[in-house]
């Protein structure tokens, strides 16, 4: 990768001019149907760029915040660069849903927070945003449809664009975390963080121009955003889309899609692989030829061992290879990555010592002795990555799990507005004296060299001296009894004083008859006291849906366990112990037997 481009806009000017006929996108409306794809080459994204570019100069200045609120699609990736042509400061953001009033009023905050004067959005959805500004009181944010039929007519000549200063340091987007443990916050990622950040992904993951990079992750989520759209831009290559919902309601489009256009890089969350595992047929894996996908990159979320496995092992009757399956951890504060698995090795799953691993240490379990199975998310090679006790004031040894703080060229500059936040979380001091650190707040083990991420460090659940991990529990109790099995679940504690452990999972009611709910309700303790050996006494049913998921799919657990302790959840049957019933008096709501 070129080396001496300063920013991103000045790296794809120089594209457009050495190979403006290359195909840059292909977004595939419906990828069972090859009719349905259409392409844009570079040379196209470069001029109505520069037209978004200049129709965006003639309204607002230089640094302006504007919001992008495109469905995913080459709308999104024109309106996207258009404002960073203009020198301004694009905020990619899910559009509002007028059903869902939460989703309307967290872009409303985002709005607010980075001070956003306009947005961006397709022309079918411009009178619904105009409606949006207007309830939330939005008055100074204008909104525009550039690439709308009745736009077209009023988009300057593309040689009206004025260049912007390349600056490396100046913002190229802001991107807002996903809120799964807090309010949504801006994090500033400059031009010198994107390009560095490509230049790390393609180490990682070997990626080429002449390799395909491809999926479904929603354009405005990082994930999506640089790893589908950005960097395989900067790398000079092809990117192919899909519809996000298109993979939610029929899976098995996306690894047709990765099929057909022959995609070497496609990543998605966990659930993903699992939502996989659950829908996809037998009739539809048997038309599947996945030899071509070389990176299946797991990340976003804690990977599970069992999920790994299974997906590799179905889907090799597809030709999809065991080294094939690249667990990986990022995040937008890093402007997506911080390590991730080599191609062409198997994903590294260790067995470690069940009760040690709970007390914070990584040993090899004695014989016949439980014990927990964790996944590495890949060397820690790229990144200056510490494990540290910030409580106790000092750095860990490998083997022993700690809040992880890494420092590099793609570390973003900080939240907008947040200066204190900013430096608490980006700029911390190592307890012997290194500066320059982010404290990412997830936890994680160092060992021979590879990072294993544990948890969110907000989210760990202590039960008389035992560290349990949300997601161990959650996965635990996924399939103990059919009408669970496609549902998502939710892991908490609640102190009453004493912290007990509430396990939320989603429920088919229509699986079971209504007195059966019960038996459902102690299949998931059998799990519990089984497989992890913790005592279960608060297990809630609730229909399908209620578990708040982020836009990357991470379940809101933080948020699930205010809804429930304020009585919000809409609950089917609830096993409560005597301590969480008195806590919750009358707010229990539903069937709390």
């Amino acid at each position: 990768m070129e080396h001496e481009h300063r920013s991103f806009v000045e790296l794809m000017c120089a594209r457009a001019v050495e190979h403006g006929d290359r195909t840059a996108l292909i977004f595939s409306a419906d990828p069972l149907r090859a009719e349905a794809d259409e392409t844009v080459t570079y040379g196209e994204l470069d001029r109505s760029a520069r037209q978004v570019a200049a129709l965006l100069q003639d309204r607002f200045s230089i640094g302006d915040r504007l919001l992008v609120l495109h469905p995913s699609g080459p709308g999104f990736a024109r309106s996207l660069l258009g404002c960073m042509y203009a020198g301004m400061v694009p905020v990619p953001a899910p559009p509002p849903d007028g059903r869902q009033r939460r989703q309307a009023d967290r872009l409303a905050g985002i709005a607010r927070d980075a001070g956003a004067a306009g947005a961006l959005a397709d022309g079918t959805d411009l009178e619904a945003l105009v409606s949006w500004t207007k309830e939330q009181d939005l008055g100074g944010v204008t909104v525009l449809a550039p690439h709308s039929a009745e736009a077209a007519d009023e988009l300057p000549a593309a040689n009206r664009w004025r260049p912007p200063p390349a600056d490396p340091h100046a913002p190229a987007f802001l991107q807002y975390t996903s809120g799964s443990t807090d309010d949504p916050k801006g994090v500033m990622v400059d031009h010198a963080n994107l390009l560095a950040n490509a230049r790390i992904l393609a180490a990682i993951a070997d990626m080429r121009a002449d390799r395909p990079v491809g999926g479904w992750l929603p354009l405005y989520h990082d994930f999506g955003l640089i790893g589908l759209l950005l960097t395989p831009l900067i790398l000079g290559g092809r990117s192919v889309l899909m519809p996000p919902t298109a993979f939610l309601k029929r899976p098995h489009t996306w690894l047709t899609l990765i099929d057909r256009h022959g995609i070497d890089f496609s990543p998605a969350p966990n659930f993903a692989y699992d939502l996989c595992l659950q829908r996809i047929t037998d009739e539809q894996l048997a038309r599947l030829d996945l030899s071509r996908w070389r990176c299946a990159v797991n990340g976003a979320e804690p990977v599970q061992a069992a999920t790994v496995e299974a997906f590799t092992r179905r889907f090799a009757a597809a030709g999809l290879r065991p080294e094939a399956m690249l667990p990986g951890y990022g995040m937008a504060e890093t402007t997506l990555v911080v390590s991730g698995d080599r191609p062409a090795r198997r994903a590294v799953i260790t067995e470690v010592d069940a009760a040690a691993f709970e007390r914070g240490e990584l040993l090899a379990p004695a014989p016949g002795a439980p014990v927990h199975r964790i996944v590495s998310s890949g060397p820690a090679e790229h990144l200056d990555i510490r494990i540290v006790d910030a409580d106790a004031g000092r750095t860990l040894p490998d083997g022993r799990v700690g809040e992880i703080w890494v420092r590099g060229p793609n570390v973003a500059r900080g939240y907008w507005g947040r200066p204190a936040e900013t430096r608490r979380v980006f700029d911390a001091v190592t307890p012997d004296g290194e500066s320059g650190f982010l404290r990412t707040g997830d936890l994680g083990i160092l060992h021979k060299g590879e990072l294993y991420v544990t948890g969110r460090s907000k989210e760990l659940i202590i039960v008389r001296g035992r560290n349990l991990y949300p997601q161990d529990l959650e996965a635990a109790t996924r399939e103990a009894h059919p009408a669970l099995e496609r549902g998502v679940g939710a892991a908490f504690s609640v102190p009453v004083p004493e912290e007990e452990v509430v396990v939320v999972r989603e429920c088919r009611a229509d699986r079971v008859a209504p007195d059966e709910l019960a038996h459902v309700a102690a299949r998931v303790r059998d799990r519990l006291t089984r497989d992890v050996g913790v005592p279960a006494q608060n297990v809630v049913l609730v229909p399908p849906g209620t578990v708040a998921r982020t836009t990357s799919g991470k379940i809101q657990r933080r948020l699930l366990r205010r809804r429930f302790l304020g009585g919000e959840l809409p609950i089917l049957h609830a096993d409560l112990s005597p301590a969480v019933r008195a806590r919750l008096g009358d707010a229990a709501g539903g069937d709390a037997s």
